[in-house]
């Protein structure tokens, strides 16, 4: 299986070309409850399928992933996004993207 470099939650590690949300989340350990949020470019996707291959989404092509917790203080200007809380609440298909915080076109 291919692998490549990612940063997770501020460590740079190699990740499955391959691997799905909740691979990822028990590779890690993070809390069953943790969304992942997935940074790539100028676009920012929330993950709502943990079983769906990642290559098969937006958010496969990310360089930065992390992962969010419900009421968890917000640890930057991307986790502050409004859109992600939107996106929680109203879930569409296997992942919602939007313009990255910050990027003026």
């Amino acid at each position: 299986m291919e692998t490549r470099w990612a940063t997770v939650d501020g460590v740079h590690l190699q990740l499955p070309e391959e691997c799905t949300v909740d691979e990822l989340r028990e590779e890690l350990h993070k809390p069953a409850d943790a969304v992942l949020i997935a940074v790539t470019g100028d676009l920012v996707s929330v993950v709502h399928e943990d079983d769906q291959s990642l290559t098969n989404m937006v958010a496969g092509c990310a360089d930065t992933y992390y992962f969010k917790r419900p009421n968890e203080s917000d640890r930057n200007d991307v986790l502050a996004a409004p859109e992600i809380d939107h996106a929680l609440e109203n879930p569409s298909a296997e992942e919602t993207t939007f313009q990255r915080p910050g990027i003026d076109h």
